[in-house]
């Protein structure tokens, strides 16, 4: 056979000089002589991806949901099609060869974080809002609380007497598989849809309507600690600490119909944007125009926020203040983020707000559930990183033409008016950011119909999060005025079992030479991969290869079939085969792909592709083992791949 070498270096050269291998490189490229007159390879690219190699059972789900007063249909419609999620989560392997619900923390949390350091009107009373605290049972704190102490189950709207099924304390839903094996822990009663209902309609429709939606998050999901227990705690929210767990993955869902409008409680950081003032605006067009550029410059009339965008006398007919396409605009940022001009923009930066989530750490804990500390006596916290991190969001956008539902009225653009459907008076007076998609037929408690706002600072956070596959990106934001919600529900839990599922890869393996020269024959396809496997560890430095991301990480080579001397070959290997046997222990951990589009198996990636780590004998990878693989693919599944 033909010296092979060749064939690895594309994707070699850039990997081992990635990870430090770089010594070994020569000898394994230049031990050939010449090079063959080989015909020129497929399409072909270098592709970096993550998979998992031992099943995750942790994911802990946060849904932001707006409570200002025009959500409860919307509300209603997360409520009615989250059991479709339920659904979907419940066919995730479990590693025994049978599907469950992965462990699970289910979290809710509001958009209301108040209007700066005053109170504005009955809804914006409360400085801080429900301040990014997690929904629950809690008899001790009547903040964003659903114990039958509290204020919301007292209200003749809700009468929660049972604290919505979550047992006394309980601030989310925990569903995990009981350590002995037998059975799940859970800290509810009743069924876990009806406890997420329960959860999701609790938080109402008495929100502030200036949404805080990214800071409502980001304040949840960073709930300050000490490092070192000497040190005074910020109590934002102390009661959120232990829902984000440290090796599981995170899902956000954000759940609104207006745009972000996340500003800092102090009047001289806001711009005093917070403040009554004469101007004859709408709450959604103080914060959209605030917070937009169209064609790259401030909305006319809000160059200067404090004048505000001032209607003639009398005011003009409907619908002539401000209008260009919607897909000119974009969400404003700092000119200069160094040297921040708050007149200029009374908003947080979008950045500010993916960077905490981007951070998010979480606080390493034992069996007992007690902290863990390192030598010097400091809280240990590892933090998740985005590639754990998966973002989508329900939001006023313009719905696919391809899937949006009859009834839905769409604009393409975006436009400052008065809109005289608006409840109730003065409102159907007032300058309005109008919205970019209604539903007639559907209204609100307050009278108004089913409308949602261009989210133009929302889109940029999730765009900052979009995954991909082998077909391009994945799809993580929906609009909410497919207000069915069931393909939005469905498709946010698809991309859950996606990364829960071990061992698929979505992208089309290729090798760089896929046919063998004349007269020779090379067997099965051998994709051209570089693996590097990451070990989950509790204590960055104790072992010292336990690293600041909490993994330990170590090469693995592809296996090698000893009777043949090549890989195995995808098409016929089987994870039982007798040929692993074969493979001897001082050749292992190697990885090995081969196809399974079994319903348990990897029916929805490219020819059910599926990269396995082969063990030494009775030794299995920790949960949340993962391979980061640099591979050679296809562009797309539409390519011609072998």
């Amino acid at each position: 056979m033909a010296c092979r070498h060749l064939r690895l270096l594309p994707i070699v050269r850039q990997q081992y000089l990635r990870w430090g291998l770089v010594s070994v490189l020569p000898l394994a490229l230049w031990s050939c002589k010449s090079t063959p007159n080989w015909p020129a390879p497929h399409v072909e690219q270098e592709t970096d991806f993550t998979i998992l190699v031992s099943p995750e059972r942790e994911i802990d789900i946060l849904f932001m949901i707006d409570n200002s007063p025009s959500m409860d249909p919307k509300q209603a419609r997360l409520a009615d099609n989250f059991p479709k999620m339920i659904q979907v989560l419940q066919q995730i392997p479990d590693g025994s060869g049978g599907v469950s619900l992965p462990d699970v923390h289910i979290g809710v949390i509001s958009s209301d974080m108040g209007a700066g350091s005053e109170s504005i009107g009955e809804n914006c009373k409360r400085v801080l809002g429900d301040r990014g605290l997690l929904w629950g049972n809690d008899p001790n704190n009547p903040i964003a609380s659903v114990a039958p102490n509290s204020p919301i189950a007292q209200n003749p709207f809700h009468l929660i007497t049972d604290g919505c099924g979550l047992h006394s304390g309980q601030r989310w839903i925990s569903d995990i598989t009981n350590p002995n094996g037998t059975g799940r822990i859970r800290n509810y009663d009743g069924n876990i849809q009806d406890v997420f209902s329960c959860l999701a309609k609790a938080v109402g429709v008495n929100g502030c309507g200036f949404e805080h939606q990214l800071q409502s998050l980001r304040v949840a999901l960073n709930a300050d600690y000490p490092a070192n227990p000497k040190d005074t705690p910020n109590q934002i929210n102390p009661e959120n600490i232990g829902f984000v767990r440290p090796k599981g993955y995170l899902a956000i869902v954000l759940v609104t119909d207006e745009d972000d409008c996340s500003a800092d409680p102090d009047d001289s950081v806001n711009d005093e944007m917070f403040l009554e003032n004469p101007l004859a605006e709408t709450a959604s067009l103080r914060c959209a125009a605030r917070g937009h550029v169209c064609n790259g410059q401030p909305i006319p009339g809000y160059e200067a926020p404090s004048i505000g965008f001032q209607p003639p006398n009398p005011l003009p007919a409907p619908n002539v203040g401000f209008t260009t396409a919607f897909a000119n605009c974009a969400a404003k940022d700092q000119p200069n983020p160094s040297s921040p001009d708050h007149h200029y923009l009374p908003l947080i930066r979008v950045q500010d707000m993916l960077d905490s989530v981007k951070g998010v750490t979480a606080w390493v804990v034992d069996a007992n559930g007690s902290y863990v500390y390192d030598t010097n006596g400091n809280h240990i916290s590892i933090q998740k990183g985005p590639e754990k991190i998966l973002v989508s969001g329900i939001i006023g956008w313009p719905p696919d033409p391809n899937t949006a539902l009859p009834g839905v009225l769409t604009s393409d653009q975006y436009q400052i008016g008065i809109d005289t459907t608006s409840l109730p008076h003065p409102q159907d007076t007032l300058w309005d950011y109008m919205p970019i998609c209604k539903v007639a037929s559907i209204t609100s408690a307050d009278g108004n119909i089913y409308k949602a706002y261009g989210g133009l600072r929302l889109k940029r956070f999730l765009d900052a999060f979009e995954k991909t596959d082998a077909h391009g990106p994945v799809q993580n934001t929906f609009s909410l005025c497919n207000a069915d919600f069931t393909d939005a529900m469905q498709q946010i839990a698809n991309a859950v079992v996606q990364v829960l599922k071990p061992g698929c890869v979505q992208y089309p393996l290729i090798e760089a030479q896929p046919s063998p020269p004349a007269g020779e024959a090379w067997g099965p396809v051998q994709p051209e991969c570089q693996a590097i496997e990451r070990i989950p560890c509790d204590t960055p430095g104790t072992p010292p290869d336990c690293l600041a991301s909490g993994y330990e990480e170590y090469s693995r080579p592809e296996c090698i079939d000893p009777t043949r001397g090549l890989p195995f070959d995808p098409a016929t290997v089987s994870p039982t085969s007798a040929q692993l046997n074969n493979v001897p222990d001082s050749a292992r951990p190697c990885w090995y792909l081969y196809y399974d589009t079994s319903p348990a198996g990897c029916p929805d990636a490219y020819k059910g592709q599926r990269i396995t780590v082969l063990r030494p004998l009775g030794q299995t990878a920790p949960p949340g083992t993962l391979l980061a693989m640099k591979c050679l693919t296809c562009p797309s599944t539409d390519q011609d791949c072998p």
